[in-house]
């Protein structure tokens, strides 16, 4: 593939991974306006359950998606090792910008998922 091919996988793939994340914030949105608004403070566990479930649900299914886009943008940033132009270049050092963002996504959703589920119950 040549370069401009790569740099444009390169761009649908970071476009990729905002709109992955547009449900699951959607999601969380809902569920903490009804955490602050006070809608589960007389409801039933089985409510609670559920909405976790779902937060739980859309969330994993979200974070999957990110992590496939991640790894797809890793063999982008490894066909543009030998890059000739400048954004070549940098796109081709952002390899471990991708690791790390992989490791925060996982600890932010867990962090989250936590604090949603104490927010719930």
């Amino acid at each position: 593939m040549d370069e401009v091919t790569l740099i444009n996988i390169w761009n649908a793939k970071r476009k990729s991974i905002a709109q992955s994340q547009l449900v699951s914030v959607i999601m969380i949105a809902t569920v903490v306006a009804l955490v602050a608004t006070g809608q589960f403070a007389n409801t039933t566990d089985e409510i609670r359950l559920l909405a976790l479930t779902a937060v739980a649900t859309t969330g994993i299914l979200s974070l999957i998606s990110q992590l496939a886009i991640i790894r797809e943008a890793n063999m982008v940033v490894k066909d543009l090792a030998k890059a000739k132009s400048n954004t070549g270049k940098i796109i081709a050092a952002s390899g471990g910008f991708l690791q790390l963002t992989q490791v925060v996504m996982v600890v932010f959703a867990l962090a989250l998922f936590a604090a949603i589920a104490v927010a719930i119950y």
